[in-house]
């Protein structure tokens, strides 16, 4: 059977289901405008929110937020249909009563988290949008406004609360460093107190210091030395003089080679004293020499004051140069003094160094830690007052919902045109099933389609003229009644669905 053959028995057998067809599609089509009317509306309100940049720029201030604004918007569908959310808002609009039970809160909120929708810039995360779904219009646009007021407001309260934290941790770091500089400041100022003069810093002075004492004590001795030359001789000529007197009957008190020996030996304690300290062993028996030697010449000492006729006395000379003698060798006694702690105070200078080395071992990077926490805070500070002002980065309603006009839902055109869809495919289905069950062979084309090994010798016509009407005047008469009640209901389908469908909408 060609293909031409194939839709005549189509059309064929469509045209005798015509009515088992077009019954249910009318069924379908009337139950979709009763489903259509007694849907009950939903209408939307959605509030789209841009992301609005720091509007200062990062060069001059970083902010201090760490929270991108990919991981708030990712977030934000937590944040909104979060219970702390969801209750504010319950309350706020009283969508429940004031005296409501925890039940009725919680199917409240509940109900209200399946009836928001989020919706965000999956490329840029410029902007993002939230939607409620309720049956009230003026409620769905209030429930859409308040929530996006309330993700501003904590998104706000948060950025403020980690600026604010920052800058409290940057002060407690500062703080931290500051007292232990304080304290290591105080141990460097009570070391260098203590040991002012045996710093390294102090060397150079200390040396010129020890030079200059060095030099007196040269000084001191040539000026010792030239008086106790000057002292010999002023003996010898008391020597001269108390002879002569013994001459006249005064006791002599002793001869030059003695006092020549004696001053011999005095000048070289003071080349002794010149090198050495008293302590030394050299300048000790050198001592014990001279004084062993006046004890065993009793005329060399010197005459007491109690002398009869002041012949036996020390001339003036000779006192005022003993008594020089004795004043700069306590002068050349203080000095070596000076030079024995200025040699100690250079001793000690590297073991000072080392100590105060361990002191200042980490105070240079405690003052750099010290001056970097300074800074970040002056920069904490200064992200703060941007939060603060509300110049950083922040979220701003750009299209606040209002009530809708129209429902988001249901469409009634889509419920009519899926009821009359469906309601053709039943007909469809039953027109399609009744010819598969009927085995009724109707014209010569369908016998040999079915008996291909069977000849036809001869057909009787259909003589119910009234039942089919194949042909003839009455034929033609039942088809065009029959067009035109197919054409009468495709009609009333149309004016259902442009009329009364529009109403729907």
């Amino acid at each position: 059977m060609d293909e031409r053959m194939q839709a005549k028995l189509l059309i064929d057998a469509a045209w005798r289901r015509c009515w088992w067809i077009v019954v249910p599609m009318f069924l379908g089509l009337a139950v979709s405008i009763v489903v259509a009317k007694m849907i009950p509306k939903v209408y939307r309100g959605s509030t789209t929110i841009l992301v609005m940049r720091q509007s200062i720029p990062e060069e001059i201030i970083r902010t201090t937020v760490t929270t991108r604004v990919e991981e708030r918007i990712r977030s934000l569908k937590i944040q909104v249909k979060s219970r702390r959310y969801l209750e504010q808002v319950v309350k706020d609009l009283e969508i429940v009563p004031a005296n409501a039970t925890q039940s009725e809160l919680d199917r409240a909120c509940s109900h209200l988290s399946s009836m928001i929708n989020l919706d965000w810039d999956k490329q840029g995360l410029s902007w993002f949008n939230i939607s409620v779904d309720d049956g009230s219009a003026k409620r769905a646009a209030d429930i859409a406004n308040r929530l996006a007021e309330l993700f501003i407001e904590q998104n706000s309260a948060l950025r403020a609360a980690q600026a604010k934290g920052t800058v409290e941790t940057v002060e407690g770091w500062l703080e931290t460093t500051e007292k232990e500089l304080r304290k290591r400041d105080a141990e460097l100022a009570r070391f260098r107190a203590k040991n002012l003069y045996e710093l390294p810093d102090q060397e150079t002075a200390t040396l010129q210091l020890l030079n200059a004492a060095q030099a007196r004590i040269q000084q001191l001795t040539g000026d010792i030395q030239m008086r106790s030359e000057r002292l010999v001789a002023a003996q010898a000529d008391d020597t001269a003089r108390r002879a002569s007197a013994g001459a006249l009957g005064v006791p002599a008190v002793g001869d030059d080679a003695d006092t020549r020996s004696l001053a011999q030996m005095q000048r070289e304690l003071q080349d002794l004293l010149t090198n050495y300290t008293d302590e030394n062993p050299l300048v000790k028996r050198k001592r014990d020499q001279i004084a062993q030697f006046v004890a065993n010449h009793p005329v060399l000492t010197p005459p007491q004051s109690g002398d009869r006729d002041g012949v036996a006395r020390r001339s003036p000379e000779v006192a005022r140069l003993e008594g020089d003698i004795r004043r700069l060798e306590a002068d050349r006694e203080r000095e070596q003094h000076s030079v024995d702690v200025l040699r100690r105070r250079i001793e000690n200078m590297p073991l000072r160094q080392q100590e105060l080395a361990a002191l200042t071992r980490d105070y240079e990077t405690l003052q750099h830690q010290y001056d970097a926490n300074f800074a970040q805070k002056e920069q904490a500070k200064r992200a703060q007052d941007i939060e603060s002002a509300k110049k950083g980065e922040q979220f701003q309603i750009q299209d606040r919902a209002s009530p809708a006009t129209t429902p988001f839902a249901p469409k009634p055109l889509q419920i009519v045109l899926l009821g009359l869809l469906g309601g053709l495919g039943l007909g469809v289905g039953l027109a399609a099933l009744l010819e598969f069950i009927d085995q009724t062979v109707r014209n010569e084309e369908e016998f040999a389609h079915r008996f291909p090994d069977l000849p036809i010798l001869g057909s009787i016509p259909n003589l119910d003229v009234d039942a089919t009407a194949p042909g003839g005047l009455m034929g033609r008469y039942v088809r065009s009644k029959t067009t035109a009640r197919v054409f009468f209901l495709v009609a009333a389908a149309t004016h259902l669905i442009l009329v009364v469908g529009g109403p729907l909408a």
